[in-house]
């Protein structure tokens, strides 16, 4: 019974040191253009970016994951939207000019985005002296009061997650020209 009871736990210890290898977990495709994004949205108004909204933004990978598209989700704070665009995870951009995406938060409407990049490590939050990435891109929608009649730029820092930071939006970016 004692070489019966040894063998068994023979063979236990022996699967259970194999079933510990190391398991490593490797980033998704898009890891350096995701995040939580705090953003202040201006509207282009007569020629000139005027302050219109804040929202968090969150972008992240598609189930493809795959260097080429990523997911855009305002999470029902600005405009309901929610679209895949393109992206090149290399060189940290997203969006294309001209390109109208399907917005799944709601039947027939469409977003155009397009110039969006993020730049690392390019903004202090405004409420702790952290260093965080920063998003911006543009965007229009075609149910707006004029198809796609208003651009509106998209401009944030990536979220740090300490409450001096959260629900506190920066509206002194250099906007660009129109």
């Amino acid at each position: 019974m004692k070489k019966f009871i040894t063998a068994i736990a023979t063979v236990l210890a022996v699967f259970s040191v194999s079933s510990c290898g190391k398991f490593e977990v490797e980033n998704t495709a898009t890891v350096d253009l995701a995040g939580n994004w705090m953003c202040s949205i201006y509207a282009n108004v007569d020629g000139e970016w005027e302050e219109y909204a804040e929202a968090e933004f969150v972008t992240y990978n598609t189930a493809a994951n795959v260097g080429t598209e990523m997911w855009i989700n305002d999470q029902g704070y600005f405009w309901e939207t929610l679209c895949k665009v393109d992206c090149n995870a290399d060189n940290l951009t997203f969006g294309k000019e001209g390109v109208e995406y399907v917005n799944e938060a709601y039947e027939d409407s469409l977003h155009k985005i397009w110039g969006g990049k993020v730049t690392k490590a390019a903004v202090t939050a405004p409420g702790t002296p952290t260093t965080c990435n920063k998003i911006e891109f543009f965007l229009s929608f075609n149910d707006d009061e004029e198809e796609y009649g208003t651009t509106y730029y998209v401009v944030g820092y990536e979220r740090t997650g300490f409450p001096e930071d959260d629900d506190n939006f920066i509206w002194d970016w250099e906007l660009p020209t129109l």
